[in-house]
């Protein structure tokens, strides 16, 4: 995939178009997280998600977030997280856990951090996962959990790709489980199909093909109803010659972006999996280092993007992330 060539370039050109100020953010932030403080345990079952739609644009999507069932030792309810690869980190929502607080007597110990909020000495299931965190922080502030609804749905945190970073991950798009295990099986995948991906700043950059041309994918399932989201050049590259593009909105982490698709008819290869490419989307990121960073995985040739699940939908995705190889299988 070169990324590595390509990052350095991209550096190069920030330094010359944009001093050192976009140098030590592609350093310091895109490519850096802080230090994983997740221990995982009870691995290797498989444990179910739920897909969380949402309305946009006048029409119902079933793929907007993927969720996991979260449980907390001590709280007799069911919570649940969305499981999201475009984050670094684990985080939680702070008012649900005002909310267990309240009601089971200052169960979370709460406290402040160099002016920031965090859960000390945690503890959750994730799914049948058990996961404890020296400290776990807080992005944004979620809902109060109504303890008289019992069917309610309460997010109240994202899983990030901590979660993962010492286990490899398999992710069965079609009977939606998800299982973390110590290490693969050879039975699962044949070895030749595994491809490289990176994970610098606990990002996940998938290397692949896109019509025959080596592309480079950043794999973000808080995308999850996309196929590709590219900048706006490669976004008039891929579509198909004549068609209009549809226009809407997106929330991204509270902020509205505003999103264009158009129709294309591209093809994925994935080692011997093909999967077609029938629309391609371009967002008016407001923080023009998102757009740069996807023009900055095209440097060199290859297509940079972002990709969510709707590609995998009726795959499996498996993620080796100690051995920074991946594959897709049917």
């Amino acid at each position: 995939m070169k990324l590595f060539k390509r990052i350095l370039l991209a550096l190069l050109i920030l330094i010359i178009v944009g001093g050192t100020v976009g140098f030590f953010y592609f350093k310091n932030k895109f490519l850096s997280a802080p230090p994983n403080e997740l221990t995982v345990s009870n691995l290797g079952q498989a444990f179910d998600f739920k897909w969380k739609g949402t309305t946009f644009n006048g029409e119902y999507n079933l793929y907007a977030a993927m969720i996991v069932p979260v449980t907390i030792p001590g709280v007799d309810r069911i919570f649940y997280m969305q499981f999201d690869t475009g984050t670094p980190s684990t985080v939680l929502k702070y008012k649900p856990f005002l909310s267990i607080n309240e009601k089971y007597g200052n169960l979370i110990k709460i406290d402040t951090i160099d002016g920031k909020a965090r859960a000390l000495n945690a503890s959750i299931k994730v799914g049948t996962v058990d996961v404890k965190a020296a400290s776990l922080g807080f992005v944004g502030m979620g809902k109060e959990i109504n303890w008289s609804d019992s069917t309610a749905v309460d997010i109240i945190g994202t899983v990030g790709n901590d979660f993962m970073e010492k286990n490899p991950l398999i992710v069965d798009f079609k009977n939606q489980k998800i299982t973390l295990v110590d290490s693969l099986d050879h039975s699962i995948v044949k070895e030749s199909n595994y491809l490289p991906f990176t994970f610098g700043g606990r990002k996940i950059f998938l290397s692949a093909q896109l019509n025959n041309e080596p592309a480079s994918l950043w794999y973000d399932s808080g995308s999850s109803m996309f196929e590709l989201i590219v900048e706006e050049n490669t976004f008039w590259d891929l579509a198909v010659p004549g068609a209009e593009k549809e226009s809407f909105s997106i929330s991204s982490w509270g902020t509205q972006v505003p999103t264009h698709n158009i129709k294309s008819n591209g093809e994925f290869q994935f080692g011997d999996v093909t999967i077609p490419l029938t629309t391609v989307t371009y967002s008016e990121w407001p923080n023009k280092m998102q757009a740069f960073i996807l023009k900055a995985a095209n440097l060199g040739g290859d297509l940079g993007g972002m990709t969510g699940n709707k590609l995998f939908l009726e795959k499996t995705l498996i993620l080796d992330v100690p051995n920074l190889r991946y594959a897709v299988k049917e």
